[in-house]
């Protein structure tokens, strides 16, 4: 080969590789960009029948059954995380004592939703102390109190209204009624 191909043949594979790193690497950035996108603020703390409680608490953000943040509070403060979108989590509430609050929130949004500002859904809860456990069913301690997911008809994350009244009748219900 002569010296002027040796040359087209160094530009034409430096070329290349170029464009195939290019290609990747904005193939990698849209994807992670995409599936990485903050769209949810979720905060929360006790209400005001917990005003008594003493001490500290632990909140967990879960992502597949996995702890992906904890944040560990005096009990008159408020927790708060940041979510991406498309991705299914659990926030576990604990405290020495009390049953654990789990609550569901799913990020999934319409492909189009501006994310200048972050979507936010605040919420007030409270804890059962340990010793009802043996009066509530398993089922309605180990779900969710709420099920958090984006809706379409007000632009905003809201819980599933009906799925909690019905949880928070029957564990009203074994409390006033008793186990069993």
């Amino acid at each position: 080969m002569n010296r002027k191909s040796n040359h087209f043949v160094y530009l034409s594979l430096a070329f290349f590789l170029f464009c195939v790193n290019s290609f990747s690497f904005a193939q990698k950035n849209k994807e992670a960009s995409d599936y990485e996108t903050s769209c949810l603020e979720v905060t929360g703390k006790f209400d005001e029948s917990m005003k008594s409680l003493e001490g500290k608490y632990s909140v967990k953000l879960m992502r597949d059954n996995k702890v992906v943040e904890e944040q560990n509070l005096k009990v008159n403060k408020g927790f708060k995380f940041v979510l991406k979108r498309d991705v299914q989590y659990t926030i576990k509430i604990e405290k020495e004592g009390y049953i654990p609050r789990l609550l569901s929130v799913y990020t999934k949004i319409p492909e189009k939703s501006d994310l200048n500002e972050l979507f936010k859904f605040h919420f007030e809860t409270n804890l059962i102390d340990q010793a009802f456990y043996y009066r509530f069913d398993d089922d309605d301690i180990d779900f969710p109190i709420a099920l958090v997911s984006y809706a379409k008809k007000c632009d905003c994350f809201e819980y599933n209204k009906k799925y909690t009244q019905e949880l928070m009748s029957r564990l009203i219900n074994k409390l006033m009624v008793g186990g069993y």
